[in-house]
C-alpha cells in the first residue's frame, strides 16, 4: 500500500477520496493518511478522516507520499501545486474502476490526472499534467489535451480535438470534432463549440458564441 493524501478539503475533495476508496475496494492500493487545507483548520474530521494541516504542512512531510490535488477549477490546482515543492510528493494519476479506456495501450498520460467514475477515454488520446475529469466526462479518439484543465460533469469532447491549458468546461459542455481550444477558456455549462477559439475567452450557448468578456474568474 503507497501513502496517499488529499490536498483539498471541500466538495470535490469528498468525491476524489470516495474514489480512492472505490479503488481500494477493487485492488488494495492506497493508504490514506488525511487532507490538508489552507481553508479548514487542523484536527477536524472531514469524511471520518482528521484534516492534518495546511498545505504547507504537506509541503513539509519527511516521507514519500502520493498527493492528489483535488480542485474542480483550473486556477485553484495551479494556485495548489505552486506550493508544494517537495520532492517527497508525487502525482499519481487516479482512474476510478469505473472508468473506460477504448484502448489503454495508446493512451500518453502524463501525471496528476483524476478520471472520476463512468468517464472514458478512446483511442490515440495525449493527456498532460492535472487535469480533471468528472464524472461521465466522454473524450474521444486522437484528442491532444495540454494541462490544468477541467472538465466537469458529462463534458463530451469528439474526435480530434486539440485542448491547450487551463481551460474550464461546465457541466454538459462540448466541442465538435477536429476543433481546437486556446488556453484560459471558460465554456459554460451546457454550451457546445462548433468552432476554433483562442485564448481567455468566456462561451455560452449553442452553438457556443462569445460573451465578449475575458475570461471570468
Amino acid at each position: 500500500m503507497q501513502r496517499l493524501a488529499i490536498a483539498g478539503a471541500g466538495g470535490f475533495s469528498k468525491e476524489v477520496f470516495l474514489t480512492v476508496m472505490d479503488i481500494n475496494k477493487a485492488a488494495p492500493t492506497w493508504e490514506f493518511i488525511g487532507f490538508f487545507d489552507d481553508r479548514v483548520a487542523k484536527g477536524r474530521f472531514f469524511m471520518d478522516h482528521k484534516v492534518l494541516g495546511n498545505l504547507s504542512d504537506l509541503d513539509k512531510i519527511d516521507e514519500e507520499t502520493n498527493v492528489i490535488i483535488a480542485a474542480g477549477k483550473s486556477s485553484n490546482i495551479l494556485s495548489i501545486l505552486r506550493q508544494l515543492r517537495s520532492d517527497k510528493l508525487k502525482f499519481p494519476n487516479i482512474f476510478h474502476p469505473s472508468c473506460q479506456f477504448i484502448h489503454f495501450e495508446s493512451l500518453n498520460i502524463g501525471e496528476g490526472n483524476i478520471v472520476q467514475l463512468f468517464s472514458s477515454l478512446s483511442a490515440g488520446n495525449i493527456i498532460g499534467n492535472f487535469n480533471v475529469f468528472n464524472a461521465g466526462v466522454r473524450v474521444g479518439h486522437d484528442t491532444v489535451i495540454g494541462n490544468y484543465n477541467t472538465f466537469a460533469t458529462s463534458t463530451l469532447i469528439s474526435g480530434g480535438v486539440t485542448i491547450g491549458d487551463r481551460n474550464d468546461f461546465g457541466m454538459n459542455s462540448g466541442i465538435i470534432q477536429y476543433k481546437k481550444v486556446g488556453n484560459d477558456n471558460v465554456i459554460a455549462p451546457m454550451a457546445v463549440l462548433f468552432k476554433s477559439v483562442k485564448d481567455n475567452g468566456h462561451y455560452m450557448g449553442v452553438p457556443a458564441m462569445s460573451t465578449g468578456v475575458e475570461r471570468l474568474t
